[in-house]
């Protein structure tokens, strides 16, 4: 599989907790804080208020665009489940065997139009892969240091993620290993595959435990990758 580091916004450390939130909430306008991600989730696809609720959290300063592209481990813990995942940009044409019927006709054109019109990946994808040695071993080193994120969600799960400092082993460890089902963000992926683009992905081989919802689901606007061009 080809994998490549990517440039993203992100929030600074002390603001994740405030703007990262799962991909399925049901956005309380009223009760959410101004830089909060449910504020984009809620907008329809492709819309100025989706465009518009991104460019106002960017504004404040609670997402930052990176000056260079960026790989992270990630994890997800709840209840005693965990899974833990490579954040990166995937060449999509890795993932056309997993395309058929991964979303509907709906979803890809909602997909379609905040890239369009947003120019961002607003839900990560969420890829199980082959396990291998290589690729633990890489897990273990990259998660030694402190890490980048560490924050507990309001439903109770913990999300945690670490700079990738040297991607080129985990660019080698993926490139022995093969995708086997989109979990989530199908339509992200298939919509970033038709505009020639590279999509941000988060591969796990956790296959048992990773979760497209729920608290255990990776969440958005943690990362939000521009269109990146493959």
């Amino acid at each position: 599989m080809r994998v490549a580091a990517l440039t993203m916004f992100r929030p600074p450390k002390a603001r994740a907790v405030e703007v990262a939130c799962a991909p399925d909430a049901a956005p309380d306008l009223a009760a959410l804080p101004p830089a909060s991600f449910a504020r984009v989730l809620g907008g329809a696809p492709g819309t100025d208020s989706v465009r518009a609720a991104l460019e106002g959290i960017v504004a404040e300063g609670a997402l930052v665009e990176d000056t260079h592209p960026h790989m992270f481990v990630y994890r997800a813990a709840h209840a005693g489940k965990r899974w833990m995942g490579l954040v990166c940009a995937v060449d999509t044409r890795d993932l056309v065997h997993l395309f058929p019927n991964a979303a509907s006709d709906e979803e890809i054109s909602a997909a379609q139009a905040d890239l369009v019109s947003v120019g961002a990946q607003l839900v990560p994808a969420l890829v199980t892969i082959d396990a291998s040695p290589d690729l633990s071993y890489q897990f273990v080193c990259d998660t030694n240091e402190r890490p980048a994120y560490h924050f507990v969600s309001a439903d109770g799960s913990t999300h945690s993620a670490w700079e990738v400092r040297q991607p080129e082993p985990m660019v080698a460890a993926l490139a022995e290993l093969a995708a086997d089902e989109i979990r989530a963000g199908a339509a992200q992926v298939i919509a970033a595959h038709m505009a020639g683009s590279m999509p941000l992905v988060i591969l796990t081989p956790d296959r048992d435990v990773a979760a497209a919802t729920g608290p255990l689901a990776p969440r958005c606007g943690l990362f939000v990758p521009r269109t990146v061009p493959r």
